[in-house]
């Protein structure tokens, strides 16, 4: 190699190290910037205020009846919002997974539209269609027994009456499932077929090859093999529906001690200068999420995001 070779390598090297670096500063730079918002709750409570220690009101905070309930509320309408999702992202996911459907296009466009669209959209028309025919139809076919029973079961599980009559699901602690459903759904559906794409179809060919009708290798075969992506659906699903706000806002209002999940309480502690109290749950929220990440990740989940 002649020296002019040689420069024009060394050249060429310290160009591509140059590249590499240039793209990996900007990736730590946003990385930087993330932590840096996230911590800055933290560092604001170190301050304290008030010659009291920020941790100090950040326990009382915690220790707050009303976050009880918050956080009670979110964690249970969640969890039947989970269940919800559920029962209708399994059977969609793999229908969407198996087959090529006419209008798929259309069909990926609406099922798209929760994720993409702004979550006040979401409250603000489902508060919309339940002003339609249609929508006092479903309050009219809503048996009794159903929200009575629902009613019940949210009293127990966050420790406070809930006393929504009649069976209107607008501005009811009970609406706050049918505002998460509606957005967390997609993202339900997105990642448990993800799960369904990434086993493939070669074990439930055999499977039928074998005598099995389809229903019998769905239940003996898929389900089983899906089982870690579908749990991690489920886990993502858990995740949007408990950091829901703007749907639970527009339809569900924002009362104390009824309608009050995180996001809510959140937003009207600090409406109120609570601003100790809102970064409690603040925190809550973000511990909440990191669990949600490592646990989606370790079932090695894969989401329509990622």
């Amino acid at each position: 190699m002649t020296a002019r070779q040689e420069t024009a390598a060394r050249g060429g090297r310290l160009q591509n190290q140059l590249f590499v670096a240039v793209l990996a500063s900007i990736l730590i730079l946003f990385l930087v910037v993330v932590a840096a918002v996230l911590l800055s709750n933290v560092s604001y409570l170190a301050r304290g205020s008030e010659g009291k220690s920020g941790w100090a009101f950040f326990l009382d905070s915690l220790r707050d009846p009303e976050n009880h309930f918050a956080i009670r509320l979110s964690v249970v309408t969640a969890v039947l919002t989970t269940i919800l999702a559920m029962v209708v992202a399994i059977p969609s996911a793999y229908i969407l997974s198996r087959f090529r459907l006419p209008g798929g296009s259309v069909i990926d466009t609406i099922l798209d539209l929760p994720i993409v669209v702004p979550p006040p959209v979401m409250g603000l028309s489902l508060l919309i269609f339940f002003q339609t025919a249609a929508g006092r139809l479903v309050d009219q076919l809503t048996p009794h027994w159903a929200t009575s029973l629902l009613n019940l079961f949210l009293s127990l599980a966050t420790g406070h009456e809930i006393t929504d009559e009649g069976t209107s699901w607008v501005y009811t602690t009970r609406g706050i499932v049918l505002a998460q459903f509606l957005v967390a759904c997609s993202f339900g559906v997105r990642a448990v077929k993800a799960g369904f794409d990434t086993i493939g179809t070669r074990h439930e060919d055999v499977a039928r090859t074998l005598g099995c009708t389809r229903p019998q290798a769905f239940w003996r075969v898929v389900l089983p093999m899906a089982r870690d992506g579908i749990v991690a659906g489920a886990v993502m699903t858990w995740a949007r529906a408990i950091a829901e706000f703007g749907p639970v806002l527009f339809f569900c209002g924002a009362t104390r001690w009824k309608t009050e999940v995180m996001p809510i309480a959140m937003f009207l502690k600090f409406s109120s200068s609570d601003i100790e109290g809102s970064l409690a749950l603040v925190i809550v929220m973000i511990l909440i999420s990191v669990v949600t990440l490592l646990t989606f990740k370790k079932l090695g989940g894969r989401g329509y995001l990622w």
